[in-house]
Parts: C-alpha cells; structure tokens; sequence
C-alpha cells in the first residue's frame, strides 16, 4: 500500500506536482506506451532523488529540483533522459527568442536549396517544401495531415490554403514540390522511383510510405536536413519555427 501512495500525484508536493505534470502535457502526441514509458522513468528518478517513506519533498523552483536530480544514476531500467531534458530547459535562464533571426535562418537555408539542380532528389525536395509549409502556414496545424488539394496554382500565383505565398523561398520550395507530387503519380515515375500505388493516390500533400501520414520525426529531420540544424544541434525545432513565423502573420 505505502508503494502505491508513493506513485499517487496527490501524494506528490505541488512542486513536483507541477513538473510531473508539465512534463506530461510536453509528452501529447506520443504513443500511450511510450508516454507511460517516460513518466514511469520521471518518477523513478523522483524516488531515487528523495528516498525514504515522506517521498517527494518541495524544492521550490525547477533549477532546485535540477540540481538534485541531475547527477543521479538512472534507476535500472528507467527512460530518465526525457525527463532530465525536460527540467534542464526549464531550469536554464529563459531568454527572448530571436523571432527574426529564425525567419532569416530558415529562409536564407530555404533559398540554397531551391538553387540545387533540377535533378536533385525528390526527398530533398519533399523536405524542403515541408519546412516551407511550416512557415507559409503555421496557423494551419501540421503539414503530415494536410490534404493534396490545400496547395493550387492560379496562373503564376501559388496558394497554400487559399492563401498567396508572396515569400519566393517559400514559394520556390513548394512550387517545386508540387511539381514532383504530380510527377511521382505517373505510372512510369511512379515506377522509376519505386512509389507504391497507394502512395501516388494519397490524398496527401506530403504521403509517408504507403500512402500514410508521415511519421511525427518528419518535420524534425527535414529541418536537419533542409537548414542543417536540429533539436540536437543548436534548438531549432519545427515548433520555433511555427512562433516565429506565426509572429509575422
């Protein structure tokens, strides 16, 4: 019974509360197992930083809960780096994000790749229009679930959701992009690049194998890609770049 309370959140200080809790919310849009997976791994490492019956005592603040928890050894078994990662942003001293650094960033990336030859893969191409959709459209939601038909051309005027991109990087992405989804539904390209039936009826703008959405790391490593950075790298993610271009709607 005493092991069942230590795994209650009301048992929990609100402080720990609040992290737990926060660190779930950051975890939507996981599988349910691996989400269960990573809180299991958050309150392991909880018991080993606060042994003994009382459990989890307040600390006051994520930079006091940081510091206790960052040189534990992981509990065997546990999956503590979500968790670790988690409370390590939020410890860090939070700084105004350079909005228009990002956009130049990213357009800047986005203008190389649309000077590559015209032979250049269609994956390069996928991924470079799938971080030019995140900032053509990023009041829209995520580009795996948008249909075919959200990107049209009216004579020279390219629209994403009824909507001009006046931007050429952008456009020249998408444009481009456009060109290889219909091309790719051909029979003949279709063959030539070994796409599978389902893929070239997809109602997809951006299809995963098989005609399925594409996995949630998608946008993630087109932009490792595309721009050359990542969350790994120097924390630029597909989520900063939703804000930053949201900003200038």
């Amino acid at each position: 019974m005493k092991a069942r309370a230590r795994d209650d959140p009301a048992s929990e200080t609100d402080a720990v509360a609040r992290a737990l809790g926060e660190f779930g919310a950051s975890l939507e849009g996981l599988r349910p197992s691996t989400k269960r997976r990573y809180l299991v791994g958050a309150r392991a490492l909880l018991r080993a930083a606060f042994p003994g019956p009382a459990g989890p005592r307040d600390v006051g603040s994520y930079a006091s809960l940081w510091e206790r928890v960052r040189g534990l050894p992981p509990p065997e078994g546990a999956r503590v780096r979500p968790f670790l990662r988690f409370l390590g942003g939020r410890a860090a001293p939070q700084t105004p994000e350079d909005l228009d650094g990002i956009r130049r960033r990213v357009l800047e990336a986005l203008g190389r790749a649309n000077r590559f030859p015209g032979d250049i893969s269609w994956i390069a191409r996928r991924d470079a229009a799938l971080v030019a959709a995140l900032c053509a459209a990023p009041d829209r939601g995520d580009p795996r679930q948008w249909p075919q038909a959200c990107l049209t051309l009216q004579g020279t005027r390219l629209l994403l959701w009824d909507r001009e991109v006046a931007e050429p990087a952008l456009g020249a992405a998408l444009r481009h992009w456009r060109h290889w989804r219909e091309r790719l539904t051909r029979p003949d390209q279709r063959r030539l690049y070994r796409k599978s039936l389902a893929w070239a009826q997809s109602g997809l703008l951006f299809p995963g194998p098989h005609g399925a959405p594409l996995s949630r790391l998608a946008p993630h490593n087109a932009l490792r890609r595309a721009v050359g950075v990542g969350e790994g790298g120097v924390g630029l993610s597909p989520e900063k770049i939703r804000r930053a271009f949201l900003a200038r709607l």
